[in-house]
């Protein structure tokens, strides 16, 4: 029996922002719960207010990528914020977006990103932006390495939550950017299914070794298998409320949990440390928002219309969101003093470099318990729990990537 897109999210948890009486809601599939949630359906709100239309927003979760897949063109929503660029590029996603058509201009860097290669057409456009090049401490104290060679972090100073494995591929991506820039961006554009590339250089054999060795420093057995049970939440309390340890690298997002649960003024932060002389590496990630082909012209608007740029003095959920912390945005600076260096280097930087496993589909598409996160879940607890010699351990890590691309290869 066939099962029509509305009688299929008619079954998936939603919230529905009411507007005119008898019109089919919009059907808006995100990532995000909780607080994440709360807020976003304020910003909605306002949408529904001015449009009239009703809205329908299902937190999709880590299954957002599955329910754009889905079985068949039917039964997807009509627009989504999406997590990881990668989906937009995906065989089975990419035909089902409608590409953005009026609206505004998105800086170059940004645009460059939603625009498949030899195409003009924008595929969606920035929502929501993070720096994933951050250090946090707490206020009044300095743990800054002088370079990332020589950060040698004594057991019990690192926080980590290895249970997400977003959270360790960050932790790659940084260093593997500090270690050899060029490696990095020569892994995407992806090569052909099937051809290792840029992956089978000895430059990445080095970063998963500098890597490893950082980990071996920083955790014992049991601290380690401590960390592979902790999530990013967790690890942010470490440092701010339980001060078992000294540093946790995270996104600007951590900014709203160390001040919920430890208070304001009570953190400092630095950028993740250069290698030598090189500049320090500058991750970056987001949230786009896109319209699918079965949205028709009502998501196209609703997705110009959720990321434009606010102009000068206007306030709404949006903007009140950014000026609180833990969300970026290409046209509102953050009123935090703490994140206003790390937000206008994401607009005006010259060293911008895209999340790499956020990019990647196919094997070593991310994902907690697949892909590139599973190899660096597992060359964690090789260093850490196992106690592996950081070079053998980086070696195999190695050798489970250049397996994965010989089985259907990343994009």
């Amino acid at each position: 029996m066939s099962i029509s897109r509305r009688a299929f999210l008619a079954a998936v948890p939603a919230v529905t922002v009411a507007g005119c009486a008898g019109q089919p809601p919009l059907r808006v599939a995100v990532v995000w719960s909780g607080d994440e949630l709360r807020r976003f359906l304020r910003v909605v709100d306002a949408y529904v207010t001015e449009s009239r239309r009703p809205v329908s927003v299902y937190s999709a979760g880590d299954n957002i990528g599955a329910l754009l897949r889905g079985p068949a063109a039917e039964v997807i929503p009509d627009a989504a914020v999406i997590p990881r660029l990668g989906l937009l590029f995906d065989p089975l996603v990419r035909p089902r977006v409608q590409p953005r058509a009026g609206g505004h201009e998105q800086p170059l860097f940004w645009r460059r990103l939603v625009t498949p290669y030899g195409s003009e057409e924008e595929l969606g456009a920035w929502f929501k932006i993070a720096n994933k090049s951050l250090v946090w401490q707490r206020a009044g104290e300095d743990h800054r390495p002088a370079d990332l060679a020589a950060w040698q972090p004594r057991p019990g100073t690192l926080a980590i939550g290895a249970a997400d494995g977003w959270v360790l591929s960050d932790w790659f991506e940084n260093v593997l950017l500090a270690r050899a820039p060029e490696v990095y961006r020569g892994l995407f554009p992806p090569t052909e299914p099937g051809s290792s590339s840029w992956w089978d250089v000895s430059q990445v054999t080095d970063s998963l070794t500098l890597l490893a060795t950082l980990w071996r420093e920083a955790f014992t057995p049991d601290l380690g298998r401590r960390a592979l049970t902790m999530q990013f939440h967790d690890s942010i309390l470490d440092v701010f409320s339980y001060r078992t340890a000294d540093l946790v690298a995270a996104p600007d997002f951590a900014l709203p949990v160390i001040e919920r649960y430890a208070g304001k003024d009570v953190a400092d932060l630095f950028d993740f440390p250069a290698h030598g002389n090189g500049p320090p590496p500058l991750v970056v990630g987001g949230d786009v928002a896109v319209a699918m082909r079965g949205g028709g012209p009502d998501a196209v608007r609703f997705v110009n219309w959720l990321t434009r740029p606010r102009v000068k003095g206007e306030r709404d959920a949006l903007t009140e969101w950014v000026d609180e912390g833990g969300f970026l945005n290409l046209y509102r600076a953050p009123s935090h003093g703490l994140l206003s260096a790390p937000a206008q280097r994401l607009v005006s930087g010259a060293n911008l470099d895209y999340d790499l496993s956020d990019r990647l589909i196919g094997r070593l598409e991310g994902g907690d318990g697949r892909g590139l996160w599973r190899v660096l879940t597992e060359l964690f607890a090789d260093v850490t729990v196992d106690t592996v010699a950081p070079a053998a351990a980086a070696s195999a890590a190695r050798e489970k990537i250049l397996a994965s691309l010989g089985n259907g290869g990343a994009r």
